[in-house]
């Protein structure tokens, strides 16, 4: 090999060529002791799982005399076997990585991939080798062994989130960039703990010229100072703006800087309220180039979201009759006037509807709303957390959204959503400026992102921000997980008045 020596000043220029050994901080600690805990979980579903299975072989093997007992030597040894594979797929799909835990549908999806990898190198070994197991055995492993992995990981999340919303088990992180850039990350990273990011403080030009923090952080130091900041073990973590001042070569060189430390860099790119499944990065030449997909609110999506919207409203129609009927006696007997309320809202395209509700209000409401004031801090939507309209049995259906119930009508009828932007009065609509008119792309829905993000504490900014994002990335999976978190929303009542 030909070595080209270089000038001593040219060496000293380009940074240290050698690294000091990697240290171990507190986040690769409770790291690996919470991957640890995820593979004894792991092994004890597998064990049940598993040994269900072989119940339900003992239960089959009457009926087929030649694939043996399920509790001979070879058929044990093969769930030993077929165990051990599962668990090193899940480790192979990613399943205990730090990025996935805590938040997002990333890990159940690699645990759908981790299986379905097992379950494909299962069945071409049993066809190579000729072993053949009763079709119980392989789908009670399979079905049975995929549900309780799902809820065994659901059940830590949960126990995750509770230590993060306590500032446990979390990363502390240094935001780096201008005031401007990193006042808008705090107002987002800042106020979703369970992601697992602590914001601890904050690296900005011109340190020096009297601001003691941004946005309730402290002013640590100047861009300059970042190495330093994170070699006094101040945080493990370095969220690095997209600006002008954190161009491409500072964070390359900050990388280099980092190496010796045990420190993850994140970069948050300019692009904002776009989710991953649009975002694709193709390297060209070095340079990541984020390709970003056109909104999927059209054509065949559209038309699966439609079926989705009215089988689902059918059957809750059905199951929900009885308290359909036990609201509507409770607002007959409690309060004179109709037992529904209809009202003129704004739904896709601009298109007007009457949106059904079950009345919580007396009925002379309408008339009533100007002499009072709004206390949410939301400027276009007038909520109130102690509203004197409001009836005794409609505080309790308001809090826990029953009232809400009949707008299952006007999602079999094809108006709104189960899933959607909230659907505006024509007042409301009359004051919206171009980026509120985006949430008309879709139909409005029951519930949607920031009912379950915050419901009536959020400011108008913070409800169209979510809409929006709503709108540009929403999917079938997303969906259904917003119908699950609105669940748990209204057995909570969190935010509701």
């Amino acid at each position: 090999m030909l070595v080209r020596s270089a000038p001593d000043e040219e060496i000293a220029s380009a940074g240290p060529l050698t690294t000091s050994p990697r240290t171990t901080g507190p986040r690769v600690r409770w790291h690996r002791g919470y991957a640890r805990l995820l593979v004894l979980s792991d092994v004890i579903v597998l064990i049940w799982v598993f040994s269900t299975a072989h119940i339900a072989w003992a239960v089959t093997v009457g009926a087929d005399l030649e694939t043996g007992s399920p509790y001979d030597a070879g058929p044990i040894v093969v769930s030993l076997v077929l165990m051990t594979l599962w668990l090193a797929a899940l480790s192979i799909a990613g399943t205990r990585e730090p990025i996935v835990l805590g938040a997002g549908p990333d890990e159940y999806k690699r645990i759908v991939t981790a299986s379905m990898m097992w379950f494909a190198l299962m069945a071409f070994a049993g066809y190579m080798i000729r072993f053949e197991v009763p079709r119980s055995y392989v789908a009670v492993s399979v079905a049975f062994g995929l549900v309780l992995l799902m809820l065994s990981r659901w059940s830590w999340r949960q126990w995750l989130v509770v230590r993060r919303q306590r500032g446990e088990m979390s990363s502390r992180t240094l935001v780096v960039g201008t005031r401007g850039a990193v006042e808008r990350i705090i107002g987002v990273v800042g106020v979703t703990s369970h992601f697992g990011y602590r914001l601890v403080g904050v690296c900005v030009p011109s340190a020096g010229d009297g601001s003691e923090s941004v946005a309730g952080l402290p002013i640590v130091g100047a861009l300059d100072d970042v190495v330093s900041v994170i070699a006094d073990g101040f945080a493990d973590t370095v969220l690095v703006t997209s600006t002008d001042a954190t161009h491409a070569d500072m964070v390359r060189r900050l990388g280099w800087d980092l190496e010796p430390y045990d420190v993850d860099i994140i970069v948050a790119p300019s692009l904002a309220n776009v989710a991953g499944p649009r975002v694709h990065i193709r390297p060209v030449a070095g340079l990541p180039l984020l390709h970003v997909e056109e909104p999927s609110y059209r054509g065949a999506t559209r038309w699966g979201k439609s079926l989705f919207d009215r089988a689902g409203s059918m059957a809750l129609l059905i199951v929900g009759l009885p308290i359909f009927l036990a609201t509507a006696v409770a607002i007959k007997i409690t309060s004179p006037g109709p037992v529904f309320y209809r009202q003129e809202r704004v739904g896709r395209d601009g298109r007007v509807f009457r949106m059904i509700k079950f009345r919580s209000m007396v009925v002379d409401a309408d008339q009533m709303l100007t002499d009072l004031e709004a206390d949410s801090g939301n400027e276009v939507m007038f909520k109130m957390r102690d509203d004197p309209r409001v009836t005794r049995v409609g505080r309790f259906i308001r809090r826990t959204s029953i009232d809400e119930l009949p707008q299952l009508l006007n999602v079999l009828k094809g108006d709104m959503s189960l899933v959607g932007p909230r659907p505006p009065l024509l007042s409301e609509f009359s004051g919206y400026g171009t980026d509120a008119r985006r949430r008309l792309l879709v139909r409005p829905g029951m519930t949607g992102l920031w009912q379950v993000s915050g419901r009536s504490n959020l400011d108008w900014e913070e409800t169209v921000r979510l809409d929006l994002y709503y709108v540009e990335n929403w999917s079938l999976i997303g969906d259904l997980l917003i119908l699950w978190k609105t669940l748990r929303a209204v057995i909570s009542s969190e935010g509701a008045y």
